[in-house]
């Protein structure tokens, strides 16, 4: 049989062979810059794994959604460097399908990009297989959806945070409580709730307005945030109200410390429209699992305790105690009663003479609210005033009160008595009403009373929350002729920049002071300088709380001009003082 002689490739054959497979090149090419045309018009990206799970092709797309050039991207496994956000969720579902050739779709990654701000893209692939069955890679599509998540997250950022402050709010602390006290109960530690209220709060937010409430709210935030340790858990309730998760630690010292920075943080001094204010705060503490042993119980028993430091001077902290459960129930029982005594008119006024020292008569005497209850009797003041002062009610309490002394001078006056100047005490909140100076003219007019006939007494910490806001209101009272006294003088500022900022007639002496007199050698001096700077301001001067023959004698001595207490009397109706009428002037009883 003939041996065939081997093929040889002529030149020529060889030259156009060349030239085919450069036409196949070209037309690849071609057909890919016409793909990759085509796929840059639109808002997906393609991608290509190979069987090793690495980039063999990214359509141009991808390159102008997140500036990362594809050359660099081509050989590379998607997890590759730290471009890529390794959550959880996201890369065991895309492990496990990839490991199981099986599709995957709408995986979510946040990967950064080339100018190192963040993009998220959504992620769909199915794997790809020979005419064999044998696996070859991936293929999928990819889409930009940054806008998309940023919207998301802002969504669960409203739902989770408190949009004002930043915090946490009520129901993310919950949910964070409650892995709290698990992990508490698993190592057998204790844990701690401070609840925080802002002293005061509402007298700023009523006399500069609510923008500088909420720009208090955020600096107060802000301090409570400095002064806590960065594993502690901040969150705002709501209102002016704040609460803090201490972990670890003794169930005494150690959140005792952090309740000292606290108040520390809280109590300086807040400048707002170029104004100083002085807010404090009032924090309440409940401990796992001594008080309670879930988060509504701990809440429960922080909110009593945070009630009892209000009640206890404000600016303090106070840890829960079995009998402030029965407190705090009383305490909302009383406001009910106290509702109801507005509607039914169960309060009544008694009269505290003043006596002038000179003259050794009543001059004046100071209103003062009783409560008439029904089935009780007579509620001491101790025990209501403090319940309206928390409630909001000592406002309308005192707009009765204005009336209420009106229409007992005009009574004394139709009665043929010579009704005596009447004081009436302001509260703090009452004091930053924006009908107060309505209150007093309707009342005056109402009743026909002169305003040289009524007084007003203001404590100096009422003024001196805003002091630019309390020197207006008190110029709005001078022009209308009533006479202004500030109450309780020498437990505040007692500065005498302050003092005579103000149009004030005269100050009355915390009977703090006075019950030292004369044995108390520092009493006796403070007594003497008050007395001697309000001289010197032109003010007359009234000692409260005297008692005794020995106070009455020393207080001659230093020239104080009116005083007020038990020596002489105790308040008293409304009739029984029309009998020191009768006595300090001489006028027989109608």
């Amino acid at each position: 049989m003939p041996r065939r002689r081997p093929t040889r490739f002529r030149p020529d054959s060889l030259a156009r062979l060349r030239t085919r497979v450069a036409a196949l090149e070209r037309d690849k090419a071609c057909a890919q810059a016409r793909l990759d045309s085509v796929l840059s018009l639109t808002a997906d990206y393609l991608w290509e794994q190979d069987t090793e799970l690495r980039f063999s092709y990214i359509s141009p797309t991808y390159e102008r959604l997140t500036g990362l050039k594809v050359s660099s991207l081509l050989g590379q496994r998607r997890e590759f460097g730290d471009r890529y956000d390794a959550r959880t969720e996201v890369w065991v579902t895309y492990e496990k399908c990839t490991a199981a050739r099986e599709p995957f779709h709408d995986l979510d990654f946040a990967i950064t990009a080339a100018e190192g701000q963040r993009r998220y893209i959504r992620v769909s692939g199915e794997p790809i297989f020979d005419g064999n069955g044998g696996f070859a890679g991936y293929r999928g599509v990819g889409r930009d959806i940054t806008g998309q998540a940023l919207n998301e997250q802002r969504i669960e950022q409203l739902a989770n945070l408190d949009s004002l402050t930043g915090l946490p709010n009520r129901s993310t602390f919950l949910l964070e409580l409650q892995h709290a006290l698990a992990r508490a109960e698993r190592n057998g530690e204790p844990c701690a709730l401070c609840l925080i209220d802002l002293d005061r709060f509402k007298v700023v937010n009523d006399t500069l307005g609510h923008a500088a409430g909420d720009e208090l709210l955020r600096t107060m935030a802000l301090r409570l945030r400095k002064a806590l340790r960065s594993s502690d858990l901040l969150a705002r309730l709501g209102g002016d109200e704040f609460v803090v998760l201490l972990e670890g630690g003794d169930e005494g010292l150690g959140f005792t410390r952090v309740t000292d920075k606290l108040l520390a943080a809280l109590g300086e001094p807040v400048v707002m429209q170029q104004r100083s204010f002085h807010v404090s705060g009032s924090i309440g503490l409940s401990v796992y699992p001594q008080d309670a042993r879930d988060a509504a119980g701990l809440l429960q028993c922080a909110d009593a305790a945070m009630y009892h430091a209000k009640g206890s001077g404000r600016n303090n902290a106070q840890f829960y105690t079995a009998d402030l459960a029965d407190r705090t129930a009383r305490q909302f029982a009383l406001e009910n009663e106290l509702r109801r005594a507005l509607v039914n008119d169960e309060f009544v006024l008694h009269y505290q003479p003043r006596i002038a020292l000179a003259a050794n008569r009543m001059v004046s005497c100071e209103a003062l609210v009783r409560w008439q209850h029904p089935e009780r009797g007579l509620v001491p003041p101790a025990e209501f005033i403090p319940v309206a002062e928390d409630s909001g009610l000592i406002v309308a309490i005192g707009r009765w009160v204005i009336q209420a002394a009106c229409r007992q001078i005009d009574t004394w006056r139709r009665a043929g008595l010579p009704p005596p100047p009447v004081a009436v005490n302001l509260s703090a909140r009452q004091f930053a009403s924006d009908t107060l100076i309505d209150d007093f003219v309707d009342a005056l007019r109402l009743y026909e009373v002169l305003p040289s006939q009524l007084e007003i007494e203001i404590t100096e910490s009422a003024l001196m929350a805003d002091p630019d806001r309390a020197q207006r209101v008190l110029q709005e009272f001078a022009r209308l002729g009533l006479r202004i006294a500030i109450d309780d003088f020498g437990t505040g500022y007692s500065s005498l920049s302050y003092l005579k900022r103000f149009p004030a007639h005269l100050v009355k002496i915390d009977r703090s002071f006075i019950r030292g007199l004369p044995q108390d050698g520092d009493d006796v001096i403070i007594t003497q300088a008050v007395i001697a700077m309000a001289h010197s301001l032109g003010l007359a001067v009234v000692a409260e709380g005297v008692e005794t023959v020995e106070q009455l004698t020393l207080l001659r001595q230093l020239g104080c001009d009116e005083v007020q207490g038990y020596y002489f009397d105790r308040p008293l109706p409304a009739a029984q003082l029309a009998e020191r009428i009768v006595q300090a002037r001489g006028v027989a009883a109608a």
